[in-house]
C-alpha cells in the first residue's frame, strides 16, 4: 500500500513540474511525447458478500468483519455484490473509511429498487449512475427472491492519476430448479453491451455473472466487446478489462481470496461468503497508440440473437399450457367447493383435508394464470427489445 502511494505522489508531482516547466521560457523544451508518466497500479476486488437476510447465517457478524478481511488485501477498488440492507451497506462504509476508502456508493434503495450493489475506493468516484435490466425484472415463480430486486448494472468514474476509468459493478440473474433464466442472463450481457458505445475511457466490469467462462453470456462480452476476461474459469465471479484510447490496461496477476474460515464476534468459526473474492491486480499506462483491435464477431453476435428470439418465439406455446392448466385447476376448486358445501357436517379430517385441497388449487391458479398473464408475455416482450437493438451494426 505505502509503494503505491509513494507512486502516485510522484505522479502528481511529475505532472506539477511538467506544469510549471511549461509556463517557462526555456531554450530546451522537453517534447510532450518524449515525457514518461510512471503507470499506475490498480488493484480491485469483486465479492458476491452473500448479504441475504432471513437467509444468510450469522450476517451481522459477517457483515462487522468484512472490512478488516478486505483491508487486509490492499485494494484500491472494491465491488460488492449482495449488499441488500441497508444497515450492512452503513456497517461496511463506516468500517473500510478506517481503512482509506473515503470514496463509496451503496445502490441500496434506487427508484428502480435494491440491487445489492456497493462499491468502494480509495480514490475519487464521481457519475454515480445505475441502469435496471429490461429483463429479469420478475420472476417465473414467487418463491424465487430475484423479483425482489432490482438487477442492472452500476456504472463510475474512477479518478486516477492518468486519467478516468469507467467502472461498472453487476449481478446478473440467478438460476433455479424451475427455470434456469438462461435467456434473461444473455439479454442482460447483451445489455451490458449496448452500453460500452463509448471507447475512449479503458473500462473494469466486475461482478457476478452467475455463468462460466464457457457459457454463452460470459463469450459474448469477449466476442463482441473486446473485453478481456481476467479469471476465464466454471466461478460466476469475474472482472473484466478494456483498453481506452489513450490508456492501457495490462493485467498482472489474478487470484481468489478470502476462502478461509474466520472467528466471527458471536463466536462462530465460518467463511464469510459462499463465493471466493476475485482480485486482480492492474496496470494501467499511457499509449498514443491505443488502437482498437477489430472487434464483433458475427457468428456470436448471431447466435446471441437467435438465441433470444428463439426464447420469445416459444411464449405463445407456454402461454397457451400455462394459461389451460389455470382453467382446469380452476375448474377443479369450483367442483371442489361446490361438491363440498357443507363441511360441517363432514368430519375434522376431512374438513382439513378441503381446505388444503382448495389453498393448493387457488395457489396454482394464481400462478399459473400470473405466468400465462403476464410472466411470458412481459418475458417475451423485454428479450424482442434487446434482439432488435443487437440487431444494429456495432459501434464504430
Amino acid at each position: 500500500m505505502f509503494a503505491r502511494d509513494v507512486q502516485r505522489l510522484a505522479v502528481g508531482l511529475a505532472f506539477a513540474s511538467a506544469s510549471a516547466c511549461g509556463a517557462m521560457p526555456t531554450a530546451h523544451a522537453v517534447a510532450p511525447e518524449r515525457l514518461r508518466v510512471i503507470p499506475e497500479r490498480l488493484r480491485v476486488i469483486t465479492w458476491n458478500a452473500w448479504g441475504l437476510p432471513a437467509v444468510s447465517t450469522n450476517l451481522q457478524a459477517r457483515m462487522a468483519a468484512l472490512p478488516n478481511a478486505l483491508a487486509k488485501l490492499d485494494a484500491d477498488l472494491i465491488l460488492l455484490q449482495e449488499i441488500w440492507a441497508e444497515s450492512d451497506g452503513l456497517t461496511i462504509k463506516r468500517g473500510l473509511e478506517r481503512h482509506g476508502y473515503h470514496y463509496s456508493s451503496h445502490l441500496a434503495h434506487t427508484q428502480y429498487g435494491m440491487t445489492g450493489l456497493f462499491t468502494a475506493s480509495k480514490m475519487p468516484l464521481t457519475n454515480v449512475g445505475f441502469r435496471p435490466f429490461a429483463s429479469g425484472r420478475i420472476g417465473h415463480s414467487f418463491w424465487h427472491l430475484e423479483w425482489i430486486a432490482s438487477k442492472g448494472i452500476g456504472s463510475f468514474l474512477l479518478k486516477t492519476s492518468l486519467g478516468d476509468v469507467e467502472v461498472q459493478n453487476t449481478h446478473l440473474q440467478a438460476q433455479y430448479d424451475t427455470d434456469s433464466y438462461a435467456a434473461e442472463r444473455l439479454s442482460q450481457v447483451s445489455e451490458i453491451l449496448l452500453l460500452h458505445r463509448d471507447w475512449s475511457l479503458p473500462l473494469v466490469l466486475g461482478g457476478d455473472f452467475n455463468s462460466g467462462a464457457e457459457e454463452l453470456p460470459r463469450q459474448a462480452l469477449l466476442d463482441l466487446d473486446q473485453l478481456r476476461d481476467t479469471t476465464p474459469s466454471p466461478l460466476p465471479d469475474t472482472i473484466y478489462v478494456r483498453d481506452g484510447s489513450s490508456v492501457r490496461i495490462r493485467v498482472v496477476e489474478t487470484r481468489q481470496a478470502l476462502t478461509e474460515a474466520v472467528l466471527l464476534d458471536n463466536g462462530v468459526t465460518t467463511v464469510l461468503s459462499d463465493h471466493p473474492a476475485v482480485v486482480v491486480d492492474l496496470e494501467l499506462s499511457v499509449c498514443s497508440d491505443c488502437a482498437r483491435a477489430v472487434v464483433g464477431n458475427a457468428g456470436v453476435r448471431a447466435a446471441t440473437r437467435a438465441a433470444l428470439i428463439t426464447a420469445a418465439a416459444i411464449t405463445p406455446g407456454r402461454m397457451t399450457w400455462t394459461l389451460g392448466a389455470a382453467a382446469t385447476l380452476l375448474a377443479l376448486a369450483v367442483e371442489l367447493f361446490r361438491r363440498t358445501r357443507a363441511p360441517h357436517s363432514r368430519s375434522f379430517r376431512f374438513r382439513i383435508f378441503r381446505r388444503t385441497s382448495l389453498v393448493l388449487l387457488a395457489t396454482g391458479f394464481i400462478w399459473t394464470a400470473y405466468l400465462g398473464c403476464f410472466y411470458y408475455p412481459a418475458r417475451a416482450k423485454a428479450l424482442r427489445l434487446v434482439a432488435r437493438e443487437l440487431a444494429l451494426p456495432p459501434a464504430p
